[in-house]
């Protein structure tokens, strides 16, 4: 049930991480989910260096904790499978 429940968390993550790398680049092409650069992201990560305006920050902060609950989903999943 938990895995189900992660693979449901985990579709809107493709549209905040394009809109993500979207921002922190500032391209709009389409290609920008599939480009191996991580450099930038990495840095958005940990600071609002790429995030000029309020809803630019406000949707890093959605990113964000987007990404710890999704993290917490898989730590959670491992976790139980692991237990044995």
């Amino acid at each position: 049930m938990l895995i189900v429940i992660f693979l449901a968390y985990g579709i809107p993550l493709w549209r905040m991480r394009y809109r993500w790398r979207a921002t922190i680049y500032r391209t709009d092409r389409w290609t920008i989910n599939v480009l191996p650069w991580f450099g930038r992201d990495l840095a958005a990560l940990f600071s609002n260096r790429y995030f000029t305006s309020d809803g630019e920050r406000r949707m890093a902060r959605r990113y964000r904790i987007y990404l710890v609950i999704y993290f917490a989903l898989l730590v959670l999943i491992l976790g139980l499978s692991g237990g044995g």
